[in-house]
């Protein structure tokens, strides 16, 4: 990972589907005012192109990735400060984020239940749907000297509790439970 200074931009990384729930539209609503970050998009292209005008009028630049697959994911988690997920709804375990905390990259996240749940503290928690809670947060990830290491720390750890094994053997059960 690229060595970091206090006044270089953070690189954010937004990765998943861009529908309403995801929270995709509020990002970039309170993103727009936000000084010192660049945003990255893994996204099904369609769903991008959607986006675009409200970029456009947001004055939001975004580097659009492609939709990735899992190893050039991984890759790009190595390419990014911070994994944003401004989910509006419950997430059921917020796998990508689990996999971003794996590969050392920490999560700023919106609190819903389930992503509550799986990153507790070794994530980020912020509102992106109001404008002066994220900038503050984003600026404090960009300009505290620790937090970031601090949160790469807590997320590898907090990763390591959730073996892909065990979670896979989770859902299952879960998802007989249902039906």
């Amino acid at each position: 990972r690229p060595a970091r200074t206090s006044t270089s931009h953070l690189r954010l990384l937004y990765a998943g589907r861009l529908t309403a729930e995801k929270g995709a539209e509020a990002l970039i609503r309170n993103l727009a005012p936000v000084r010192g970050v660049e945003l990255s998009v893994a996204a099904p292209r369609t769903q991008f192109h959607a986006l675009a005008p409200l970029l456009q009028r947001a004055g939001v630049r975004a580097r659009y990735l492609g939709w990735l697959r899992r190893p050039q994911l991984w890759k790009a988690f190595t390419e990014h400060d911070v994994l944003v997920i401004p989910s509006t709804t419950m997430e059921a375990m917020g796998l990508v984020a689990l996999e971003a905390q794996a590969c050392g990259l920490p999560v700023l996240y919106q609190p819903v239940p389930g992503l509550s749940e799986a990153l507790a503290r070794s994530g980020m928690a912020t509102d992106f749907t109001h404008f002066a809670a994220l900038a503050r947060d984003l600026d404090r990830l960009r300009t505290s000297p620790g937090l970031l290491p601090a949160l790469r720390q807590a997320g590898h750890a907090n990763a390591t509790r959730y073996p892909l094994s065990a979670t896979a053997q989770a859902l299952t059960a879960l998802g007989n439970e249902l039906n």
